[in-house]
């Protein structure tokens, strides 16, 4: 082949390795904004479940002890709720600008990261405490004033669940990818910050 010809092929070799790139990229950011919906589905069922904690906490049903404990831990749970739950940077980042992101995760202390978590796993804990087992919450079911309310608890207490495993399996895709070698040798991610998972304790009741 002459000249004209090579430097043609190198053209649409480069032109090959500039789509894939492109499209590897375009994967990334998807995820990133995967991410950040799957978190929002999992602020919301943290607000629902806290929700119907309080109520049932308030209904009259539960003794004096157990009102304080779980409402205390619901106004802690609540009042975090103004923060975000995985303060990694991510959810600070534009739509449009994500991968241009600062990455601000590294500044947020790994204390303060986890302060949301261990709230709502002393939740989990204390609602199973107070809740007992089968039998225990079998009493509460059949009564008048909390029967409906503990039947949401347990719905907005499983839908929790799922949420949180839906938005760590995106967070594991996108460190997945992030991982590989091409991506971090053209540095498609930017200087978007690494999302991390929300790890916490939300075992239900046993029966």
């Amino acid at each position: 082949m002459g000249l004209t010809e090579w430097v043609l092929v190198g053209l649409v070799l480069v032109a090959v390795a500039v789509v894939l790139l492109w499209r590897r990229a375009v994967r990334l950011d998807t995820l990133h904004r995967t991410v950040l919906r799957s978190r929002q589905t999992l602020e919301t069922q943290l607000a629902q479940r806290a929700a119907a904690a309080h109520e049932l906490a308030t209904s009259g049903a539960l003794d004096p002890a157990e009102t304080l404990l779980v409402t205390d831990v619901v106004l802690r749970a609540t009042d975090a709720a103004g923060s975000e739950v995985v303060p990694d940077g991510l959810a600070g980042s534009t739509p449009d600008h994500l991968l241009a992101a600062p990455d601000v995760s590294a500044a947020t202390p790994p204390e303060e990261r986890s302060d949301r978590a261990l709230i709502e796993s002393e939740l989990s804990r204390t609602l199973r405490t107070v809740l007992g087992d089968g039998a225990s919450r079998q009493g509460l079911a059949e009564d008048p004033r909390t029967g409906d309310m503990l039947d949401r608890l347990e719905q907005s207490w499983y839908r929790l669940q799922l949420a949180r495993r839906f938005h760590n399996s995106h967070v594991e895709q996108v460190r997945r990818l992030r991982a590989d070698p091409v991506v971090r040798y053209f540095r498609l991610a930017g200087r978007a910050p690494m999302p991390e998972p929300f790890d916490m304790d939300d075992t239900l009741p046993s029966d």
